[in-house]
């Protein structure tokens, strides 16, 4: 006799099976229309921000992004460096992006708070993370908040998974494959128009240090029906692995499945299994997941696994586990005069990239230059048609 737990178990499998359904279309291959437009940047003039990434919430855009530093009367970054900040930008009835001339204007009441609060044990008296001992942890997301439930009254809830990375001044991790910390990020249509999401700390260690894939800090996607988010983590050896949860669950790691030799398992595999790798998933460096509707297909966007300049890489498939296409160049953007000139390439479906029937995406990254002997960040922002 089949017992309840399996009858359960295998009615939940069925039906997320179901709903994420493997298709059987044939890989899409992006052809860009036209010559991209350089349409401006991101920006607030008051704060000089790092790697920058957006996500769509209550009919506006949210952009979460690491170190950012007040900018003072004279223009130059000043102290307090603020491990994350977060800021709106705005949208027409349309669904476009609303620009000021050549600037797209970000706004939000960040108070010189960073973000995604810093815990007591991350050195966390201080907005940087900065530790006694010259180190310093590094709490910068890796990709903006997952949308996973837009409420009736418009209440949205999201998530980030951000790893737990301590730092030496060098930039070298202390722990190549720390804990991952996983967020959850509230917006409120009642709160006051400039005020950001509220954010909490879930689970400081939601993914264990040195034994767990960090889903979802890599990037993330919901499926084409909103039911199941599907979660990309990388190890520090260059491994991506993938893992699903429906919408509803994300807190509960129970109800995580993870790809694993061609199948998905309720089991988590060790960090260092060999048959978790997803094949040209990315080109192995930052970027973007995302749905395509014109495409019927999921997109990746970013940079080369070893770059410091704005080659933007695309790659696609019908379905979050594969098969992916190859990983081509599509565009070269121009690269800031300092050593790191340019990374963290991002795209921002977000911003009407669909809007009306449109094909096209929105494509930042970080322009780093060096002016008057100061260190400057900025976020240039591209629209990209596709044919």
């Amino acid at each position: 006799m089949i017992s309840v737990a399996t009858l359960f178990t295998a009615l939940y499998l069925t039906a997320s099976s179901s709903a994420t359904a493997i298709r059987r279309q044939a890989p899409v291959t992006p052809t860009v229309k036209g010559t991209p437009q350089v349409l401006g940047v991101v920006s607030d003039p008051t704060l000089d921000r790092d790697s920058c990434g957006s996500v769509l919430m209550g009919g506006r855009v949210l952009w979460a992004c690491r170190d950012t530093e007040p900018v003072g009367s004279d223009g130059v970054p000043t102290l307090p460096v603020i491990s994350s900040t977060a800021s709106w930008t705005d949208l027409d009835s349309n669904g476009f992006l609303v620009l000021n001339g050549d600037t797209y204007p970000m706004y939000g009441s960040n108070n010189n708070n960073p973000f995604y609060p810093i815990q007591s044990d991350e050195c966390g008296d201080n907005s940087a993370g900065a530790c006694s001992d010259g180190t310093r942890y590094a709490i910068w997301p890796d990709s903006p908040p997952l949308v996973t439930n837009t409420a009736a009254d418009g209440t949205v809830t999201a998530y980030t998974w951000v790893t737990k990375g301590h730092i030496k001044s060098d930039l070298t991790n202390l722990s190549p494959d720390p804990d991952t910390s996983l967020y959850k990020v509230v917006y409120s249509p009642s709160a006051a128009h400039d005020a950001l999401p509220t954010v909490t700390l879930v689970d400081e260690a939601f993914w264990a240090a040195n034994k767990q894939v960090p889903y979802g800090a890599y990037g993330s996607v919901m499926s084409s029906d909103g039911s199941t988010a599907y979660l990309y983590g990388k190890s520090s050896k260059g491994t991506t692995a993938l893992a699903k949860v429906p919408a509803g669950s994300i807190e509960d790691k129970s109800q995580y499945q993870f790809w694993e030799n061609g199948a998905w398992t309720p089991t988590p595999p060790d960090l260092s299994a060999g048959d978790i790798n997803i094949d040209n998933v990315s080109a192995g460096g930052q970027g973007t997941y995302y749905w395509s509707p014109p495409w019927s297909s999921y997109v990746w966007i970013g940079q080369p696994g070893i770059s410091v300049s704005a080659d933007f890489m695309i790659t696609t498939s019908p379905n979050p586990e594969g098969p992916w296409t190859e990983p081509t160049k599509f565009y070269s953007a121009q690269n800031g005069n300092a050593t790191l000139g340019a990374y963290s390439l991002q795209a921002n479906p977000g911003l009407g990239a669909f809007a009306n029937g449109a094909n096209d995406i929105y494509l930042t990254y970080t322009k780093t230059d060096i002016i008057n002997n100061v260190g400057i960040y900025s976020t240039p922002l591209i629209k990209v048609s596709w044919q």
